[in-house]
């Protein structure tokens, strides 16, 4: 979620080899963007990314960032069939900044893009990404990145093809049998959660909990029971005036050095 205030304050087929191409490189004081594609499979499917490389210092942010971050938004347009289906995140730190805590990236990070086109053609591209990158102070940086119907812009770069399937091993897992939410329960007075985690009993996991209203919520340190970890989280934890009923959580969990994301859906539990 972008804050207003904060951005006025900062604002001072097919036929084709699989190869991807990367578009030119964006500059910014704060760091550089830039987009890499593939030609669409059979069904219209285009893989695609966007890389962006901060400068020293300078960091860029993850799906819900935190007090003061901007995260990533792509815009698609060009060919009237071709749209964006979805954008995956890799797995970010927490870093502190001004006393805020902020999940966020300090190094070249890649986010996986996939974009769908009309089966059997090649369409024309007009990418836009919106980003921010903080260092001192938040600055926006807004970059469009035009791939034209022309098969020579297409079918070129197995470097930036290993680039974009290196990206998919940075993303977090899904749930599985050995790393799941058990139970989320939401009372009056805290967030209660249970869970299946790899690490071993005499580990303590970084657990993160994002809502979309815009705000993230680090976890405390829980303890293990009948070995499932359980831990609460006192409302009292959130932002001033931000009600745990509104919006969507997500849950992002660490351990024993694999990271789970999930949707984090509470039951409502007894005050």
């Amino acid at each position: 979620m972008i804050k207003t205030a904060l951005i006025l304050a900062c604002l001072a087929l097919t036929a084709l080899p699989a190869h991807a191409e990367p578009t030119r490189w964006a500059e910014d004081p704060g760091g550089r963007m830039r987009v890499i594609v593939t030609p669409p499979e059979a069904d219209g499917t285009i893989r695609a990314a966007l890389q962006v490389e901060p400068e020293d210092g300078f960091i860029t942010y993850w799906r819900e960032p935190g007090e003061s971050g901007i995260p990533p938004q792509i815009t698609i347009s060009g060919s009237d069939d071709v749209a964006l289906e979805t954008i995956a995140y890799p797995v970010p730190k927490r870093i502190d900044i001004a006393g805020n805590t902020d999940m966020a990236y300090d190094g070249p990070v890649t986010f996986p893009l996939t974009l769908s086109s009309k089966p059997g053609t090649l369409p024309s591209l007009e990418i836009s990404a919106f980003i921010g990158l903080c260092k001192d102070i938040c600055i926006p940086f807004q970059a469009t990145f035009d791939i034209p119907a022309d098969p020579a812009a297409w079918a070129t770069g197995p470097i930036d093809a290993a680039i974009l399937a290196a990206a998919r091993s940075t993303l977090p897992e899904e749930p599985t049998a050995d790393f799941r939410i058990d139970a989320a329960r939401r009372t009056s007075h805290a967030l209660d959660l249970g869970l299946t985690m790899p690490g071993g009993t005499e580990s303590h996991p970084e657990i993160t909990l994002a809502n979309s209203e815009g705000y993230i919520v680090e976890a405390p340190k829980g303890h293990w029971k009948d070995d499932a970890y359980r831990l609460t989280i006192p409302l009292s934890s959130l932002p001033e005036g931000q009600d745990a009923a509104e919006g969507d959580w997500l849950l992002l969990a660490k351990s024993g050095g694999r990271t789970l994301e999930t949707p984090l859906v509470f039951d409502q539990g007894q005050p």
